[in-house]
């Protein structure tokens, strides 16, 4: 006897709105509005958004979720027309699709003192693919004026049963107030994990439902095959989660942020196990070390790492000779790094044909390139494993997760110290990963499938070096030699930047950076010699760069390295300050006065600090025999300033702008 279960859902649940919210239907104070009561400065906003998240069943499809969502929206100026364009990401594999249906739309604008509205016809929605397993749906609304209300609704059914989209509650603009309602059979259990600074209100209740579950039952004794169709009612509960947050500020980007999504007020639930009538309890919940096993055992990760016949002759030559593991690591990185180009493509996994057809063709993903490197390190017989990423863009997850991770890059154990390596650039050196890659913890992955976090934080201080003699003239030009010098990371960006164009753009951003220099005789050294600091210097010479009023000449004697502004506007801050990596500038300055003057007044020295040992500010200034001698000093001893020492940087830096703007007088002698 063969049973088939059809699941109907006999009670359907509707999206509720509040009582003076419906859709299609806006006062005429919405569009009169010209500027939101709690940030008047915003382009737009969210009056209201609506989710409803609930699963069904059918006889071909199984499970599946539907998301019902509901946005009003106010545009208060052109700059907020941006939002009159909703993105919706849509999951797309071959035999999995998310598909949007249900498309509706009004723009209600202010004519001759009525409102009136303009229906989204189909023209304005677009399903595009964007990748592999991406599509994306465009809704764009018509006739958007300044003042314009929108009003949009559409639903996306997913067959990714196990798997709720985050609920995002906060965004680039104020949102009034959002209302989420999950419905959840009691057969899938999941977990809450909420992220962002706002209240959020969850409350959880439990109703009873009931399926009416219907079977075909065929008789496979009988040679007509008689079906024969019944009906019978399953009880379950059904889990209500209701969400409910107002008054969400902006979530906007500030300076020194990683990713701003990582402080977005939001609420992911994730399956942690599901438990289904007549059927054992399953559990999926996850630890750090079940991702990376499980990522280990794929055939496109760890089976890359087992081949080698691809170029053991290469190496074989390039290792032959060479007797410590030093100059076989440096001489295999190397190798790597000049052969292999990187195809901008992220992920822990390698495309069909993986390392092999990559080495083959010179181009490969960052999951190529460094497994490959991994694999060709361990045939040298070093220890070398790869280390699982998760990028900058794709933020620090909040919990153990397979899609957690996106980037793989090589850990190497040379002299019980572990270095960190990425052949995806051509001028990376170990420890010094691009900026991509430093995002908090990765994790490395032993031969066995074990695995250890890892901290991608830089620990060395990258330093920015310059020692520059100015001659200054009474007519207020000056002249002058300059030497600047880079390490670690401050030395990648540089070098980067240096050979990714010419070096007449190169100088011409320094020229126009400055404040209009004219540079000559520049000289770049050790461009390509990564073992080394880089090093550029050059003259230069500039009119007008200081003042002479009533025969007294007035300047700042950082001149063109003064930092004029303070980055930190912002009365509080919410979120950590984020400079990638420990930073030391040090500027050493001789200043030569013109024949005739002498210093009347200049700036007193200075010593600020800011608490822990974060970061300080070093400023010494004295004169002799014609000259003026300054050397500043700026350091942050730490990647990542906490939040709640933004009113201490922001002093620190106060005392910055204040300090090298003042001015030295020089008075005739």
């Amino acid at each position: 006897m063969k049973l088939k279960l059809l699941f109907a859902l006999l009670v359907t649940v509707q999206m509720v709105y509040p009582n003076e919210i419906k859709f299609g239907k806006v006062s005429k104070e919405e569009v009169e509005t010209t500027q939101h009561s709690l940030d008047p400065e915003a382009d737009a906003a969210i009056l209201y958004k609506n989710e409803w998240v609930s699963y069904s069943y059918t006889y071909d499809g199984g499970w599946t979720i539907t998301r019902e969502v509901y946005y009003r929206i106010k545009i208060y100026n052109k700059d907020g027309f941006d939002w009159a364009t909703l993105e919706v990401p849509l999951y797309a594999a071959s035999s999995d699709e998310e598909k949007i249906s249900g498309v509706k739309g009004f723009t209600f604008n202010l004519e001759d003192g009525k409102v009136v509205s303009e229906k989204l016809k189909n023209d304005g929605v677009f399903v595009e693919k964007v990748s592999k397993y991406r599509n994306k749906a465009s809704i764009t609304m018509p006739s958007v004026k300044e003042g314009s209300v929108l009003d949009v609704e559409y639903k996306v059914t997913s067959p990714l049963f196990w798997h709720i989209d985050e609920l995002k509650l906060q965004y680039g603009i104020p949102v009034d107030l959002v209302e989420v309602r999950l419905d959840i059979p009691e057969y899938f259990i999941f977990k809450q994990f909420s992220k962002g600074a706002n209240p959020i209100q969850v409350n959880q209740t439990r109703e009873n439902r009931t399926l009416n579950v219907s079977y075909r039952s065929s008789d496979d004794m009988s040679r007509l095959g008689k079906t024969t169709h019944k009906n019978s009612n399953v009880n379950f509960i059904e889990n209500i989660y209701n969400i409910k947050a107002a008054n969400l500020p902006a979530l906007l980007d500030e300076k020194y942020t990683s990713n701003i999504d990582n402080f977005r007020s939001a609420i992911k639930f994730e399956l942690a196990s599901t438990r289904f009538p007549n059927s054992p309890f399953k559990n999926y919940s996850l630890t750090w070390e079940d991702v990376a096993k499980t990522i280990y055992n794929y055939d496109d990760f760890g089976s890359e790492l087992k081949k080698s016949n691809y170029f053991e002759d290469d190496i074989d030559q390039l290792i032959a000779g060479l007797t410590s593991n030093e100059e076989k690591a440096s001489a295999i990185f190397s190798f790597v790094k000049t052969k292999m180009n990187w195809d901008n493509y992220v992920g822990v996994t390698c495309a069909s044909g993986g390392v092999k057809r990559a080495y083959k063709e010179n181009t490969g993903s960052a999951a190529e390139i460094n497994l490959m490197l991994t694999a060709m390190l361990r045939y040298a017989g070093l220890s070398a494993d790869p280390v699982l990423v998760s990028t900058r863009s794709h933020g620090i997850p909040l919990f153990p997760t397979s899609d957690g991770f996106n980037y793989v890059i090589t850990g190497l154990m040379l002299d019980n110290e572990l270095m960190l390596l990425d052949a995806t650039e051509k001028y990376s050196v170990p420890n010094v990963l691009p900026s991509r890659a430093l995002n908090w913890m990765g994790r490395l992955i032993k031969e066995d499938g074990s695995s250890i976090a890892v901290d991608l934080m830089p620990k060395h201080k990258s330093l920015d070096a310059v020692m520059m003699s100015i001659d200054l003239r009474d007519d207020g030009s000056i002249s002058g030699k300059f030497r600047q010098q880079y390490t670690h990371n401050n030395a990648f960006v540089v070098r980067n930047k240096f050979h990714s164009g010419t070096e007449d753009s190169y100088l011409k951003d320094i020229e126009k950076s400055h404040g209009d220099l004219e540079v000559s005789e520049f000289q770049m050294q050790n461009g390509l010699d990564l073992d080394k600091p880089i090093v550029q210097s050059y003259d230069f010479e500039k009119e007008a760069a200081f003042e002479n009023i009533s025969g007294k000449l007035y300047f700042s004697p950082l001149f063109h390295l003064t930092t004029f502004e303070n980055p930190f506007k912002a009365e509080k801050r919410e979120f950590p300050i984020d400079y990638g990596y420990p930073w030391e500038d040090k500027y050493i300055i001789t200043i030569n006065l013109p024949e005739g003057y002498v210093v009347e007044s200049m700036p007193e020295p200075i010593a600020v600090a800011m608490p822990e040992n974060m970061g300080q500010f070093r400023y010494n200034i004295s004169s002799t025999m014609g000259k003026i001698h300054l050397k500043v000093e700026m350091e942050m001893n730490t990647s990542v300033v906490p939040a709640h020492y933004y009113d201490d940087l922001k002093e620190l830096y106060k005392h910055i702008v204040e300090k090298e703007t003042e001015k030295v007088v020089l008075v005739k002698a």
